[in-house]
């Protein structure tokens, strides 16, 4: 009877021990993103995710879209079928900046006015133009005409601009790990993306502060809108420290102070389980 009971409580053990590895067993993540994207590659390289090619025999559990926008998205799921019923990260991506910023302003987020087409009254130095789809602020300038501009759209000028804020935000991540950067740049210049000359610095402790806490609120409540789990939400911050955001990025690219954010984040993610990823992609 002893031997029948000691044989019975092994397997048990062995019961709860194949049970707590499929509850505890690592994800099986791809990538999917621009191709010769640099971010992408370092994610790869970093956290060991490698790109969804179709070629396997193991489905993945998960996709994590880094940046392929609505039609380039439909074009993946049209050379690889295979994925279409993979849950997907980040899935509803590449809303034009115009039609974020003015969906923001609907949810009471404090966004810079913003409109398609200037009147008589508005004085053009008190506007920008901004591409509807732009990358590392490219297009970005003046306002040189009023009326409506193919492609772009206004956006009233912060001229008491301090500084601008990133705040990194990772869904599955508490929002107090979420890093924040500060980014400076030339009173001369309109945007300071990196290209223009601007820089970012790492804010440390930004829970001590009352405009990052509630840069961290606002980062969510963006995400929670679009439908993401992660991405860089980009704010200004003007001398009486009104917080105004102006744009996410789905697919930021990468600098020496952000690269590792994105790694440790990912990496992050590696380490959940399945159940808990697939509740983020609301699946």
């Amino acid at each position: 009877m002893g031997k029948n009971r000691g044989d019975a409580q092994r397997i048990t053990t062995n019961q709860e021990c194949v049970k707590i590895f499929r509850v505890t067993k690592m994800i099986n993540i791809k990538l999917i993103g621009k191709k010769g994207s640099n971010a992408c590659k370092e994610i790869r390289k970093g956290c060991n995710i490698r790109n969804y090619t179709g070629k396997t025999r193991i489905m993945p559990d998960i996709l994590v879209n880094y940046g392929l926008n609505k039609d380039h998205l439909a074009t993946f799921f049209r050379l690889y079928p295979s994925a279409r019923k993979i849950p997907v990260l980040n899935r509803y991506v590449g809303y034009s900046k115009f039609k974020v910023v003015q969906r923001a302003a609907s949810q009471d987020v404090t966004v810079p006015k913003t409109k398609l087409s200037l009147d008589k009254k508005d004085n053009k130095s008190d506007w920008i133009e901004k591409r509807v789809n732009s990358i590392g602020g490219k297009g970005i300038c003046w306002a040189r005409r009023k009326g409506q501009i193919p492609g772009k759209y206004y956006q009233q000028f912060i001229k008491n601009r301090i500084y601008e804020i990133r705040i990194h935000s990772f869904k599955w991540l508490p929002q107090d790990e979420w890093s924040v950067q500060k980014r400076y740049g030339s009173n001369d210049e309109i945007a300071w993306n990196y290209s223009n000359g601007g820089h970012f610095a790492t804010v440390h402790n930004p829970g001590s502060y009352n405009i990052f806490r509630e840069a961290w609120k606002v980062s969510d409540k963006i995400l929670t809108m679009l439908g993401m789990n992660f991405g860089a939400v980009d704010f200004i911050v003007d001398s009486k420290y009104e917080l105004y955001f102006i744009e996410i990025n789905s697919a930021p690219g990468f600098t020496e102070l952000s690269k590792q954010i994105y790694v440790d984040a990912f990496n992050s993610l590696k380490n959940l389980s399945r159940k808990q990823v697939l509740r983020f992609s609301g699946t």
